[in-house]
């Protein structure tokens, strides 16, 4: 009998469980029927035939009668890459592989041997330097120089949840990077910097690696126009636009975002606090050096990685010298609503390479205006698509003919809003174009293009955008629109300003009345599902759904679905167990994705999604339950279980947060509109 093994508490539990028997947590859904002995098409096992196992060194054989195997030091779905001595050059090295079904592949090739083409131009002590290329039965390899160390990304994983890694240190790897990206700039664009391939040696000098799907300065021939390739979350906006014109300010892009996720721990999703508000140590000169390097103008950024080593310089010599750089650099402080940092960006992968249908930016999604000179008149597109989505694109052309105007406005504005209407313009320029061609994602694109511009215009105090997207809430796939949430839970503050102002009075239950003016800064507790219900009207907002709040809680591909900082519990990481509960965003590790604090603790929160066979949509004041989500001070709760609560139950422990759509509706657009007006 096969077991299940629970990722929160280890418990083994029987096949066919819903839920661990011991904690509760949702359990994976795991299905041994009907599969096939091997997949189809395959031979059976111990026969020949299974070309990925053909072009596999063994320890101490010797590869084209000089390189001696002496270890396996990395596998992937695409080769391996081996720890070998060089019997001429009496030296260690590493050869690269692939396995021999790539080669009739002419993207894989071409980037194998671009790699090799290129990196051999290149000689660097911060560059990992190639060294030949060779064929060895049915493969290719690639000789390069040998690494003793670990990739950024292995560093970054192995720190304890909540342990950043020191700035200086940060910065001494950023001042490496910007020095061998100075020197690659002149001959090629790298358009791939992520942790992977960053390589630290045991005497923290950095060597940076992988150039397969650079752009060489004088050489056109890589990359075509329809295709885009590179890592999400570090490329940047231009490089998203399937454009040739990429140049070495793309790659300046990518180092701000690795050098964001070195100073918080994540990549920057969600509305993104600067990273001074996530760590004190944290210089706030620093959060004007990531602005510039991720801004969605590439003429904004550093010109050069020289540049950029230059604003980083001071800063690092104040560190070497045991001074605060806060106090002789600018203190200004971005606050989360103008911070320019790129969104979370949803990709769909091809055979061959990456292609984006669905690509965020900044905050709201941040891109170039389309046209400096002025904002383009909408265009109507003579589209080939199918009758029923030709009429719902026409109708969304008509919306961004109405947004479009305000939409310019908020872009002459600047900082946030102004990326923003950037953004949606630019996503509407796209969604044109895929409308002329008769791509069914047209009509998906265009509503996201709406909503961005609808979002330049809304921007909601205290509450962080989570993009369009997917989530698993019990084990089904649901498709979440782009929403606002609150980023932290409403507080007692909050409540009692709606208690004193609502029209005719809301009387708080006696639990909760003094405490409303004793802990303001404390999340609301003892209030109803009627309760939460009433302040979200009053204040123009919803409660979320269940699919909503946990797409906020863990509906990103890195994020953790069991707690936020990763998959095992870390005791003091949020206020759970305490007996009492703490002003909102106290707890630092406490905080998902998407930004927002307190999804793991504090206090639990009520959902608008009816729990139990409950039809979606049905009310739920006929006596249904409704889920609720989150930790608490009371008890541990993962951020993908939810738990029945009837509506008129009042708890110490249980408080709300809300959502507010953005719904690209003409009625929508038009009560927008008439706001601004």
């Amino acid at each position: 009998m096969v077991k299940v093994k629970c990722s929160r508490c280890a418990f083994l539990n029987e096949t066919g469980a819903a839920r661990c028997q011991q904690c509760g947590t949702m359990l994976p859904r795991i299905s041994f029927e009907d599969r096939p002995a091997n997949p189809p098409g395959t031979p059976p096992n111990g026969q020949a035939g299974a070309p990925q196992n053909a072009f596999q060194f063994r320890r101490g054989q010797v590869v084209n009668n000089r390189y001696t195997v002496l270890d396996m030091i990395g596998r992937g779905g695409m080769g391996c890459i081996y720890k070998v001595h060089d019997n001429v050059l009496g030296e260690d090295l590493a050869l690269k592989t692939l396995l021999p079904q790539f080669i009739t592949e002419k993207t894989v090739i071409d980037r194998f041997l671009n790699e090799a083409r290129i990196t051999r131009k290149l000689t660097h002590p911060n560059i990992v330097r190639v060294h030949d290329i060779g064929m060895a039965g049915q493969g290719i390899f690639i000789s390069m120089e040998y690494v003793q160390g670990d990739s950024l990304r292995a560093l970054l994983e192995r720190r304890a949840p909540g342990d950043r890694m020191p700035v200086r240190q940060v910065l001494h790897i950023i001042d490496q990077l910007c020095v061998a990206l100075d020197y690659a700039h002149q001959y090629t664009v790298h358009r791939d910097i992520k942790p992977e391939n960053i390589m630290i040696t045991g005497d923290n000098q950095i060597k940076l690696m992988d150039f397969g799907i650079s752009k060489l300065m004088d050489n056109r021939y890589v990359t075509s126009v329809s295709m885009v390739m590179g890592t999400p979350y570090y490329m940047s906006p231009e490089q998203q636009r399937n454009t040739r014109d990429v140049d070495a300010r793309a790659d300046i892009f990518s180092v701000g975002v690795v050098l964001y996720e070195m100073l918080t721990g994540n990549t920057p999703a969600g509305l993104s606090r600067p990273a001074s508000q996530l760590s004190k140590e944290m210089p706030p000169a620093l959060d004007e050096i990531v602005s510039k390097c991720m801004d969605p103008d590439r003429n904004k950024r550093f010109e050069s990685a020289g540049a950029l080593r230059r604003a980083i310089l001071p800063i690092i010599e104040m560190l070497d010298e045991g001074k605060d750089p806060g106090k002789t650099l600018s203190r200004r402080r971005f606050s989360a609503r103008e911070f320019p940092f790129p969104r979370l960006r949803l990709f769909l992968y091809g055979a061959a390479a990456v292609s984006i249908v669905l690509a965020g930016a900044f905050a709201l999604f941040a891109l170039e205006k389309i046209n400096r000179a002025g904002a383009p008149p909408p265009v109507s597109a003579a589209t080939g698509l199918p009758a029923g989505r030709a009429e719902r694109f026409s109708a969304l052309e008509s919306l961004a003919a109405m947004l479009q105007p305000p939409a310019d406005d908020a872009a002459k504005m600047g900082g946030a809003p102004g990326q923003w209407a950037s953004t949606g313009r630019e996503r509407w320029r796209q969604a044109l174009e895929a409308a002329q061609q008769g791509k069914t994602e047209a009509v998906p694109m265009a509503e996201d293009a709406l909503q961005h511009m609808m979002a330049a215009m809304m921007h909601p105090e205290g509450m962080v955008f989570v993009p369009a997207g997917e989530v698993t809430v019990d084990g089904i796939t649901i498709f979440e629109p782009g929403f606002f949430i609150d980023a932290d839970e409403v507080t007692m503050g909050e409540f009692d300003a709606f208690c004193s102002q609502v029209e005719g009075g809301w009387e708080p239950v006696p639990e909760l009345r003094e405490m409303l003016k004793a802990y303001p800064k404390h999340p609301v507790a003892y209030v109803s599902w009627f309760d939460a219900q009433a302040y979200a009207a009053w204040c123009g907002k919803q409660l979320p759904a269940r699919s909503q709040w946990e797409r906020a809680a863990h509906g990103a591909p890195q994020a953790s679905s069991v707690f936020p900082w990763g998959e095992e519990w870390k005791e003091g990481a949020a206020n759970v167990q305490t007996g009492y509960s703490s002003p909102v965003a106290s707890f630092k590790e406490d905080l998902v994705w998407s930004q927002c604090y307190d999804m793991a603790g504090n206090v639990a929160e009520w959902t608008g999604s009816p729990a139990g066979n409950v039809p979606p949509g049905d009310s739920p004041d006929f006596g249904d339950p409704l889920f609720i989500c989150g930790g608490s001070f009371a008890r541990s709760r993962p951020l993908n279980l939810a738990e029945p609560c009837y509506f008129e139950n009042r708890l110490p422990d249980l408080g709300f947060r809300c959502v507010l759509p953005v719904t690209p509706t003409p009625e929508a657009v038009e009560a927008l509109i008439h706001r601004r007006s």
